[in-house]
């Protein structure tokens, strides 16, 4: 057999994985662009507090600001609103982004990962919130575990998609320092909190501005690991493994 006939027969067997057909590909904008809007409406929610208290309806007592009426309703379609916003993209995204993976890498995650996560945290939260009429004061067990379930499946999702990124040969180092800068800022904010009562009240405002820039830079970083790993989707690059088989068949070939 000829060399060129070789190289028509690998071809052949190999999986095309180099270009996505037409329709396989599944635009992620529109949802990275809620997980986005989501956040920053978050993080710009202590401006709004501040805006709430100049026309006011947060007046502030006793060191501690107390909404009105309008204030807690703004407060709350605000913080409500921009959580859906980013469980819904985050949901929406993950399943195109893994579809689209599907297409480039053999071991890709699954289309169902994210939807299942937010079952397995819904039924995680219902259980501890019915949990008070058998377990009582103890309750309190049941929610604890259930949020530290719910950070787990966090995590989780990050370390997984990171993996499929790094099987696209996409950056891995934003999904790296997604799990990362949580632990880090919670460190921080641990050894802060046991020196607070020495430190002076503008210590602790520069904390608190400084928090504020770190969750920006979070931000970022999210949309940095979500664009780096659809660009690998949407472009040419072949997967490791193949690019090992063809390297395999020239070796043979000399």
């Amino acid at each position: 057999m000829s060399l060129t006939a070789q190289i028509a027969v690998i071809n052949a067997e190999r999986p095309n994985r180099e270009h996505a057909a037409p329709g396989e590909f599944h635009h992620t904008v529109v949802p990275r662009t809620m997980c986005m809007t989501g956040f920053f409406v978050q993080f710009a929610f202590p401006a709004m507090f501040l805006l709430l208290n100049h026309f006011g309806h947060a007046d502030l007592l006793d060191g501690k600001f107390v909404p009105d009426e309008t204030g807690r309703r703004v407060s709350i379609v605000m913080l409500v609103g921009s959580a859906l916003c980013m469980l819904i993209g985050w949901l929406w995204w993950g399943v195109l982004a893994a579809l689209n993976a599907r297409h480039r890498a053999r071991w890709a995650v699954s289309p169902m990962y994210v939807p299942l996560t937010y079952f397995a945290i819904a039924v995680a939260a219902t259980g501890a919130g019915l949990s008070e009429r058998w377990l009582g004061d103890n309750v309190i067990y049941a929610r604890a575990c259930a949020l530290a379930f719910a950070v787990i499946m966090y995590f989780s999702n990050l370390g997984t998609y990171r993996r499929t990124a790094e099987s696209l040969g996409a950056p891995t180092k934003y999904f790296s320092r997604l799990i990362a800068i949580p632990w880090v800022m919670g460190a921080a904010c641990g050894v802060f909190g046991w020196f607070s009562r020495f430190l002076a009240p503008q210590a602790l405002l520069a904390f608190v501005i400084g928090i504020q820039l770190v969750q920006g830079l979070y931000g970022l970083t999210w949309y940095q690991a979500m664009s780096g790993l659809d660009r690998a989707c949407a472009g040419t690059r072949m997967v490791r493994q193949d690019d090992q088989e063809f390297a395999k068949f020239l070796k043979l070939a000399r």
